[in-house]
């Protein structure tokens, strides 16, 4: 199994599959396929219904993803200009990736959806939870900015900025005002503080 990145303004990512591999990705992201290719169902972990009706209506994450077993070719692309960056995790390694960033991910990928709660009346965030050993794509719209936190540094970082993360970095929810009084809270948005140690990856078009 093999993934390519194909550069352009938006940029795709080939997938050369062996028989029997297969990959996944969020359904309706396929460009296009060989005919050898079958395509399946891989339902999601959900944590029960009303679970599954939260993360689908309120987070946008799908209720099922798209499964793609070889021989042959698929290529999958995300619908902005950024960046596609091909990743891969060791065994047992997990990393924590903001929804609508996957691109695909090998099947032996174990993928979760995790919710980070957010300052009440604020919407929080839902994140794919990926675990090793694999490769995988993801997107960035706009540029990856990737920086590695020591123990106790910390940084404050805008909701759709927040790329990926290392699992243990905790996200405090904050509301930035930008200014004092009336206007300085209707300006007002919602931040996230991460703590190291850890790595996380920021995207700069969202």
């Amino acid at each position: 199994m093999d993934l390519e990145v194909v550069p352009g303004v938006v940029p795709s990512v080939l997938a050369t599959l062996g028989a029997g591999e297969a990959i996944y990705a969020e359904h309706g992201i396929v460009l296009y396929k060989e005919d050898s290719v079958k395509v399946d169902r891989k339902t999601i972990p959900s944590g029960g219904l009303f679970s599954a009706l939260k993360r689908t209506t309120v987070g946008g994450v799908p209720f099922y993803l798209a499964e793609f077993t070889g021989p042959g070719h698929a290529a999958f692309s995300r619908d902005g200009v950024g960046e596609l960056k091909v990743m891969e995790l060791g065994p047992n390694e997990v990393l924590d990736v903001a929804e609508g960033s996957l691109v695909c991910a090998e099947n032996r990928i174990r993928y979760e959806t995790i919710y980070v709660k957010g300052i009440a009346g604020w919407a929080g965030m839902w994140m794919d939870q990926l675990s090793g050993p694999g490769k995988f794509a993801i997107h960035a719209y706009g540029n990856f900015v990737t920086m590695r936190l020591q123990p106790g540094e910390s940084v404050i970082c805008e909701r759709r900025s927040i790329l990926h993360k290392t699992p243990t970095m905790p996200l405090a929810p904050m509301v930035q005002k930008v200014g004092s009084g009336l206007l300085g809270r209707m300006m007002a948005q919602e931040m996230y503080v991460l703590t190291g140690p850890g790595v996380i990856g920021l995207q700069t078009g969202r």
